[in-house]
């Protein structure tokens, strides 16, 4: 968000407080303090603040009035994380800063009918990747990358899906390359449908998609802006099995039963 000089525009001002109200919200209250917010009347800082309730109670309620969307992405080692997350700003390459060793950017995303919401993506590297899903992700939705030109990437991207408690989608990365089949027992596509998710999307990171990258990107600030749109939990397909097993066993036991009461008679 920056003129063609590079100079930071308005609308990339107000992303950057944004994302710094997120990121350090005490830094926030004191430049609103400096700033001399609400120095002449009875109020504070905090009046400028809008306290959203935990995301789990909306998830519960259906209601989601949130007009900042937070997105982890996940993925294995080099399926496209950085380049996903920096084709937000339409950037190719960005540094990260080395204060805090996190990889985000934000933009302001228009999407339905004329909403506009700020979409944040922050990239799960190896090292914090544990410890975010320990907690389930909490975020307003996950973002679960994957390799379309590698066989082995969507097996790693489910053991990432099957840790999370919070609304995600998985999404094919290098989608301009040839993709190969995935060395798993269901597609993409089908463990999307039995794990209560919406079908997986396809990404290229080429500069002269940005189109249909804007596309990808509006489909997921609607995702997490109606997350109960969603099969309102993700159900791990360990779980699926376990129930489709059970229904057959049942299934098998009924037969027999039904068997020896007829021939009883």
């Amino acid at each position: 968000m920056t003129s063609e000089m590079g100079w930071l525009t308005q609308e990339g001002y107000e992303a950057l407080w944004t994302l710094n109200m997120l990121l350090y919200p005490e830094h926030t209250m004191e430049y609103l303090g400096y700033l001399g917010y609400n120095s002449d009347t009875r109020g504070n800082q905090l009046t400028a603040v809008q306290v959203t309730p935990p995301r789990h109670e909306d998830f519960k309620r259906q209601i989601s009035c949130r007009s900042v969307l937070l997105s982890y992405v996940f993925g294995p080692k080099g399926c496209g994380k950085s380049c996903f997350i920096n084709r937000l700003i339409k950037k190719g390459e960005i540094e990260i800063s080395p204060e805090t060793d996190r990889h985000i950017c934000i933009n302001k995303i228009r999407y339905q009918a004329q909403q506009e919401k700020y979409f944040i993506l922050q990239e799960v590297g190896a090292g914090d990747q544990d410890e975010i899903l320990d907690k389930g992700g909490d975020c307003d939705l996950a973002i679960v990358l994957y390799d379309t030109s590698r066989p082995d990437s969507f097996s790693k991207a489910v053991e990432i899906q099957e840790r999370l408690d919070v609304p995600s989608v998985f999404i094919g990365m290098k989608s301009d390359k040839s993709s190969v089949k995935q060395d798993y027992d269901y597609t993409p596509e089908q463990y999307s449908q039995m794990a209560g998710l919406p079908p997986p999307l396809f990404f290229s990171a080429m500069p002269d998609r940005e189109s249909a990258q804007l596309k990808i990107f509006q489909t997921c600030v609607l995702f997490a802006s109606n997350p109960f749109q969603q099969q309102s939990q993700s159900l791990p397909l360990t779980k699926i099995i376990t129930t489709s097993a059970a229904v057959a066993v049942a299934g098998v036991a009924a037969f027999f039963l039904f068997r020896y009461v007829r021939h009883g008679r």
